[in-house]
């Protein structure tokens, strides 16, 4: 959990082959769920190991 502004729900750090997910603590419980579930989708993705941006990656996580 980290003090981060309303507009993030949250991010992924990813070093060597471990992931940390990083929630918003001024979120509700519900919306850290929905983030958590989201985050780890990119995870099972292998997301990180994309050549594509972060921002397309987004947007297809979206759809």
């Amino acid at each position: 959990m980290a003090d981060l502004p309303n507009t993030i729900g949250g991010y992924t750090i990813r070093q060597d082959d471990f992931y940390t997910i990083i929630l918003n603590q001024n979120l509700s419980h519900e919306k850290n769920v929905i983030t958590y579930a989201h985050e780890l989708s990119h995870i099972v993705n292998n997301d990180f190991d994309s050549s594509c941006s972060a921002g397309l990656i987004e947007i297809f996580a979206h759809k």
